[in-house]
């Protein structure tokens, strides 16, 4: 999952790109345009019920690129869009969705520019950093309500609370993550204090190097290391507990896209949360499906993949508040989570406004009584 926290550094912005959107279903007449667009519609499987108009206006949208957060992982905001891409829905709804594997970090500059449309994010606060360097990106669904992030210690290293780390070592592949610095920071715990060494993405690291400390995904460095025998040595701080507010598997696209598609942004969201359940219900099938896609490189493997998988859906359903849907925007909690980037010094209040970082409308429409909207 990834996607995450292992690639927090943000890019420049790209300079704007101009993207031509093509009408699937424009032709030289009324009767013309309206025969076409159904023949389209058919070929594609749209879904009965789905209205002519709207199918139009989806299809308006052309290409629609969608950007993972980490390569294939099964993880949530990709496993999800995969299996609605697989399972047919996004067709269902009249969309030419394309999936690109991607990463948080470079993700941010190419949804600026309109280089692709669609893509998750680690976290709402990666929405809002980008927006303070004038990116102009809105979240449109929150799938975790809760960080995703924990810090892992070895047992025996003389750490039985967060004010043992001064003096201290912590491995780190990039930077602390936000809500790790969060929990920190009200723990009265200084970085300064303890010393942080760059690491690799091998989970054992902490108990074969120096370091005393590790940051981790929940979903991903704990269940390879009980995997590989170190269940019971280490300890996890975990953001959650210290009710730290937190987020992750946050669906983003542009202000200006989803201003010239609204329908386009609404009924991607429709089906990707529609593929969220289907994953849900069938987690072994959906982990293949990743799996077919992701890159051997970077390690994936099933065991692995369906614990992310398990680990993450679980997370997202305990943390949905009750009545909500999967995916609900939640103004204080957002908020909150800004408010944490300003206390850490991150940019300054006032630079970025949570309320403009995101916008529900999209989620509202296609959710009610705290399920999607399907059949429509």
């Amino acid at each position: 999952m990834g996607r995450h926290a292992d690639f927090k550094r943000f890019s420049c912005l790209a300079a704007a790109l101009t993207v031509a959107l093509v009408c699937a279903a424009c032709g030289s007449g009324a009767t013309t345009k309206a025969s076409a667009t159904t023949a389209a519609s058919a070929a594609k499987g749209t879904a009965a019920g789905f209205s002519q108009e709207r199918c139009t206006a989806n299809r308006a949208a052309g290409k629609v690129t969608f950007l993972t957060s980490f390569d294939y992982a099964a993880a949530a905001s990709i496993i999800d869009v995969v299996a609605a891409k697989e399972q047919g829905y996004f067709d269902s709804v009249c969309l030419d969705v394309v999936l690109q594997p991607g990463f948080s970090s470079t993700n941010v500059a190419s949804v600026a520019a309109d280089k692709a449309q669609m893509t998750s994010l680690g976290s709402f606060s990666e929405v809002a950093v980008a927006n303070s360097q004038d990116a102009a990106l809105i979240a449109i669904a929150v799938e975790g309500q809760t960080s995703i992030e924990a810090l892992l210690v070895e047992n025996g290293r003389g750490i039985s609370k967060l004010t043992d780390l001064p003096g201290k070592t912590m491995g780190v592949k990039g930077a602390i993550p936000f809500s790790l610095r969060a929990m920190l920071a009200k723990a009265k715990v200084e970085e300064k204090s303890f010393k942080q060494i760059e690491v690799g993405f091998n989970p054992i690291t902490l108990f074969e190097t120096e370091i005393d400390a590790l940051p981790v995904y929940k979903s991903n460095e704990p269940g390879a290391l009980d995997a590989a025998g170190y269940a019971g040595k280490y300890t996890t701080f975990d953001p959650q507990t210290e009710q730290i507010p937190a987020s992750f598997a946050v669906f983003t696209t542009s202000k200006g896209f989803a201003k010239k598609h609204p329908t386009a942004v609404a009924d991607f969201l429709r089906a990707s949360l529609h593929g969220f359940d289907w994953a849900t219900k069938n987690q072994d099938a959906a982990v293949q499906l990743t799996l077919k896609k992701s890159d051997p490189k970077l390690f994936f493997n099933p065991a692995g993949e369906a614990f992310r998988w398990k680990t993450e859906s679980g997370l997202v359903r305990s943390s949905t508040p009750s009545g909500k849907p999967v995916g609900a925007i939640v103004p204080d909690k957002l908020a909150a989570e800004l408010q944490t980037l300003v206390d850490l010094g991150v940019f300054t209040k006032g630079k970025v406004d949570a309320a403009t970082s995101y916008d529900a409308t999209f989620l509202n429409e296609v959710t009610k009584d705290g399920a999607v909207l399907w059949p429509f």
